[in-house]
Parts: C-alpha cells; sequence; structure tokens
C-alpha cells in the first residue's frame, strides 16, 4: 500500500466525525428531556436492537472485505447475496423481538420498554436490512461513497431523534423518529444496490461466501453476548433510573468508533493485497505495527484525557444529576486502550474462523463469572470491572495468535517503543489538564475546552519537540498528500 491507511482512511474519517457532532448531542437531549427511568428505557432498547444488528448478519456483510477485493468477477453475487440475507434478517429480527415480548418484560421488569416493544422492533428489522449499503462500497473500493452513506446515515438518524424527543417528548416519540430514518436507509440500500450490482446471486459463489462468513457469524454469537452481557446483567438487577446511570458511566465517546472501524476495515484489505501479492506473511507487520500506532496515538490521550476530566464531562453531556456515574466512567475508559489493538482485522484477513469461534466461547465463558461475581462483590461496576478483564485477556491471547500469523516473535509483535512515548505523552499531558479544570472559574463548558486545549497542547507539543508524531496523522491533516511509507516494526 502506497498510502497510510489513515490517509486512505480519510474520508471515512470525516464522514464519522461529522456524523458524531450531531449524535453526541443525542444523550445531551435525551437525558435532560426524558426522565431517569425513560432514559433508561431508551437505553435498554437500544441494548436489544443493537444485540440483534450485530449477532444475526452471521458475518456476511463483513466478509464483502474478503471477498471483493480477492474476487472482482463475482462482486455482484457477492453483494446481492449479502442484500437479500439482510432482508431475510431483519424480518427475524422483528419476529424475534416481537414474539420474544415475555422474556423482554421479565429480563428488565419494565412496563414503559414492554408498551413501546413494537417500534423497538421495526427499527431493529430496518437496521438490518440497511447494513450493507456503505460497506459493500467501501468493500469495492468506493470509499468516497461509503463515507457519505455513513454520513447521511447518521446525521437522519441523529436529527430524527432530536426532533422527535423535542417535539414529542416521550420515549415513544423517539422510537418512532428512529423507525423513520431506518426506513429511509433501508430504502436507499436496496435501490442503490439493486441498481449497480443486481439482484441475482450464484451458487458457487454463495457456498463461498457462507463457508467464510458462517464461522465468523458463530463466533458472533458468542463475541455479542460477551460484549453485552454485563449491560444485560446490571439492566436486570436494578431498575430503569438505575440502569440509566450505568449507561452513562459505559458511555464512549464516539471517536472510539470514528476511528477503529475504518482503521480495522483498511487494515484487513491491505493485508488482503499483501497475500494476494503472494509476499510472506511477515511482510503485513509493517501493516499491523501503522494501524496500532495510529489508533494508540489518539486513544491512549483520550484514556488520559478522559479520565481527569470526568466529573465536568459528565455533567456537562448528561446534566448533574447522573455525576454518581463517574466512579463507572473512570472505570471504563481503561477499555479505549485495548482499542488501540485492531487484532479483528487480523483474524478476518487471515481468515482465523475456528480460532475465533473458540476464543469467544473461552471469552464467554470467563466472562460470565468475572461480571456476576463482580456485580454480586462490588455492584455495577465491579460486573464492569468483571467485563474489562476479560476483554484484557482475550486481547493478550489474540496478540500471540498474531505473532503466530506474521511469523515473528511474541516480543516484536507490538510497536513498543512506539507505545511506551505516547504513554509517556499522556501522561506529561493530564497534569495541566488536571490543574485547568479544578481551578479555572468558568462556565463549565469552557473548563472542559480548556482543559482538552492544555492537554493537547501538552501532548502534541512534547510529541512534536520529540519527533513522536505518527507519519499518517501528519499526513491526515496536510494540505498535499504525501508519499508516505508504512513504518517498518521494530527489532
Amino acid at each position: 500500500m502506497s498510502e497510510s491507511i489513515l490517509t486512505r482512511a480519510r474520508p471515512l474519517l470525516v464522514a464519522r466525525l461529522a456524523g458524531a457532532l450531531l449524535t453526541l448531542a443525542v444523550p445531551m437531549v435525551l437525558a435532560r428531556v426524558l426522565v431517569p427511568a425513560s432514559y433508561g428505557t431508551f437505553k435498554q432498547a437500544w441494548l436489544l436492537a443493537q444485540t440483534l444488528a450485530l449477532v444475526l448478519p452471521m458475518g456476511m456483510t463483513m466478509s464483502l472485505y474478503y471477498f471483493v477485493p480477492r474476487e472482482p468477477g463475482a462482486r455482484d453475487a457477492h453483494v446481492a447475496q449479502a442484500l437479500w440475507f439482510h432482508l431475510a434478517l431483519g424480518l427475524v429480527a422483528t419476529g424475534l423481538l416481537l414474539l420474544g415480548a415475555p422474556l423482554v418484560d421479565r429480563q428488565f421488569h419494565n412496563p414503559e420498554l414492554t408498551r413501546n416493544l413494537r417500534w423497538v422492533a421495526a427499527f431493529t428489522g430496518l437496521q438490518i436490512a440497511g447494513a450493507p449499503l456503505d460497506i459493500a462500497w467501501n468493500a469495492s473500493g468506493r470509499i468516497g461513497a461509503a463515507a457519505l452513506a455513513r454520513l447521511l446515515t447518521e446525521v437522519a438518524r441523529g436529527a430524527a431523534i432530536l426532533a422527535a424527543a423535542l417535539l414529542g417528548g416521550s420515549v415513544a416519540a423517539v422510537f418512532a423518529g428512529i423507525t423513520a430514518a431506518h426506513l429511509l436507509r433501508a430504502v436507499w440500500t436496496f435501490a442503490a444496490l439493486g441498481r449497480a450490482h443486481g439482484l441475482r446471486f450464484s451458487a458457487a459463489a454463495l457456498r463461498r461466501q457462507a463457508a467464510y462468513a458462517l464461522p465468523f457469524g458463530a463466533a458472533f454469537l458468542l463475541i455479542v453476548p460477551q460484549q453485552q452481557l454485563h449491560h444485560y446483567v446490571v439492566a436486570g438487577a436494578v431498575s430503569a433510573a438505575a440502569f440509566a446511570v450505568y449507561s452513562v458511566g459505559t458511555f464512549q465517546l464516539p471517536v472510539v468508533d470514528i476511528l477503529y472501524t475504518p482503521v480495522s476495515e483498511l487494515l484487513q484489505i491491505g493485508l488482503a493485497e499483501v497475500e494476494g501479492a503472494g509476499r510472506p506473511p511477515r511482510a503485513g507487520l509493517p501493516l499491523f505495527h501503522e494501524a496500532v500506532q495510529q489508533l494508540a496515538f489518539a486513544f491512549l490521550p483520550l484514556m488520559g484525557l478522559l479520565a481527569v476530566i470526568a466529573p465536568a464531562l459528565i455533567e456537562l453531556l448528561f446534566s448533574a444529576r447522573y455525576l454518581e456515574a463517574v466512579p463507572l466512567f473512570r472505570l471504563g475508559v481503561l477499555s479505549v486502550a485495548l482499542a488501540a489493538l485492531p487484532l479483528d482485522g487480523v483474524m478476518r484477513a487471515r481468515a482465523q474462523t475456528g480460532y475465533m469461534v473458540v476464543l469467544s466461547a473461552a471469552k464467554l465463558a470467563a466472562t460470565v463469572p468475572l461480571v456476576v461475581g463482580g456485580l454480586r462483590a462490588a455492584g455495577p461496576i465491579g460486573a464492569l470491572g468483571g467485563w474489562i478483564v476479560a476483554e484484557a485477556l482475550a486481547r493478550a491471547l489474540m496478540l500471540r495468535r498474531a505473532a503466530r500469523l506474521f511469523e515473528v516473535p511474541l516480543a516484536r509483535i507490538l510497536p513498543v517503543r512506539a507505545l511506551a512515548r505516547q504513554l509517556a505523552a499522556t501522561g506529561f499531558g493530564m497534569a495541566p489538564a488536571w490543574l485547568v479544570v479544578r481551578t479555572l472559574d468558568a462556565p463549565l463548558v469552557l473548563r472542559v475546552a480548556a482543559a482538552c486545549g492544555a492537554f493537547a497542547a501538552a501532548y502534541l507539543g512534547l510529541s512534536w519537540a520529540r519527533g513522536w508524531l505518527p507519519a499518517g496523522w501528519i499526513s491526515l491533516f496536510a494540505a498535499r498528500r504525501a508519499r508516505t511509507v508504512a513504518a517498518p516494526s521494530e527489532p
């Protein structure tokens, strides 16, 4: 790859950032317009919807990142198969939620959620049906079009939620707004992809796609419940209002998804290109190192900054009535550091389906006692801590597997020196940020902004002075495109 991963991801990053500026306003409005119990209902409904949206596709859409670069002649068939598959699964998701209403009522003990479950079923099914659009375009190399699709989707959904909340003032109105936005996305997906790729599929291509995707889908049947388990356990143990507090504590700024997803996806494409060129496995290591450095340069300082400004940020975003979520939030930001390791992209690029299934089963088996035991020992914060421990253990095992895939010693799988420098710069930036947020006598938004500015000045200043700025970030903001070279792996 002649360009850095971050440079190739620029359109996706811009689109996700622009969408996040609007979607960040959603919790700020909902937490103030809705009473805590209704905000908790919204978070419970969103939890159900996202669980099904992640589990049911069974890896079919994500398989486009594997097949489209390798089999351009069968691209139309692969896209059409993903399109029909998601339409069918959208109907399945709607049916599951409607038929599972008694189970939902027993788990959450929330009459408001049960009354509005039809809306939840509708927008969940539509979300799944419309999912393939930007992924199909991105896998086909239409990164700009994929970025536009992502941006318009986020803008439409965020605007619909805000308008419904402000005009309707109820969680039912919010659900109706989400349903309208997802309906528009589903119609657009079928119109655009059906016109460009047709709706016919190939039996041979379907068999290859299913053979690749279904094992990853089986892994997702384990991965997603593991990821969401602490939410379900806490939601079943506390009231809707208390779950609203827990949701605030586990809230992550959209910047994590803005950066992680496109970098991970383009890493997968880059590794496929290396493999397609017939180069040895070790040749992909510089790409992985580059991806880790680009992500860590953003996520490690973000972790430090959020830990410092947590009380002011929670009050600014959600109001003072959610300040009891601050300890949860500070513990939760530790998971941001784990997002600097795009190991799932490596596993998909190297078709490690069997390994991912086994690892996912082991991680789920470890998460259950850690989360349940943590809840019993320390309440919701213990449940969150147990989940983070399970995540860290799984990442360690995936690093070991990645070292084998790249055929390098475990000690060389990470750019350790670059990560140590970024940690040092993060610590250097935390002190002035803490001083500003604690001592500045100014409105809350100015205190947060000033603390962020002080942190950025210290972090970036030290990184620039010491020559620690990653080349990918420099090229990302360069006025003219510069030739970039993948960072060499460290000895």
